[in-house]
């Protein structure tokens, strides 16, 4: 019966941080929230109608997946963005999302859900939303692939990459550029050339480095 009850207990905690993590990414998309902002316990604790102390040992476990970082004396922040994370974090997701890929198989609903995404993606002139839907697209790529701990580790990951993200979005060129990866991606998937598409995929993450550089030294120029 105890070790029931610390079941229990564990699942309500991995719960309660999966939660916060989407709480914090819905203040992201609708631009409440932003890196380098403080984060509100007592709001958090409201909005999901928990008590404060279960919301702070939420955040010291998001804080041990490095989604957000505690400063001594003043709280809970989402981390600003650096070039240094950028360059660790996007090699990661790409090698990840490529060997996710390249061991699904996938059929012709999988095919049609993407296209769909896709076509949202494109009718979208918010920068926010056109992340949102683009990572939802990934999401639909890796659903085949049966491996939780990997399915864990890349949506910490995202988290974090959701501003970088959301900075290469605001270009129209850059935009258009993974919208024409998505549509190549489809079309091996729809041949089964699933190495194939597992190659762009991997391509297409490694692609945003480049400009995130070059954003960071353009802003300290």
């Amino acid at each position: 019966m105890l070790n029931r009850i610390r079941y229990i207990i564990m699942i309500l905690k991995i719960s309660l941080r999966e939660q916060v993590k989407t709480y914090l990414q819905n203040k992201m998309l609708d631009g409440d929230i932003y890196f380098g902002a403080r984060i509100s316990l007592p709001s958090l604790a409201k909005e999901l109608n928990v008590s404060v102390t279960p919301i702070r040992e939420a955040l010291t476990q998001l804080q041990h997946a490095n989604i957000v970082e505690a400063i001594p004396n003043r709280g809970f922040f989402l981390p600003k963005l650096n070039e240094k994370e950028a360059t660790e974090i996007y090699p990661i997701i790409a090698s990840l999302e490529h060997l996710a890929i390249s061991q699904s198989q996938y059929n012709e609903i999988d095919i049609d859900e993407l296209k769909d995404i896709q076509t949202i993606i494109e009718q979208s002139t918010s920068p926010a939303a056109i992340v949102k839907y683009d990572l939802q697209f990934h999401e639909k790529l890796l659903c085949n692939f049966n491996n939780h701990v990997l399915h864990s580790i890349l949506a910490d990951l995202k988290i974090r990459v959701f501003m970088y993200e959301y900075h290469y979005m605001q270009s129209q060129e850059l935009a258009m550029l993974s919208s024409n990866y998505h549509h190549r991606i489809i079309a091996f998937l729809s041949e089964k050339k699933i190495e194939k598409a597992a190659n762009l995929v991997r391509e297409s993450w490694l692609t945003s480095i480049d400009f995130i550089k070059n954003q960071f030294q353009n802003n300290h120029n």
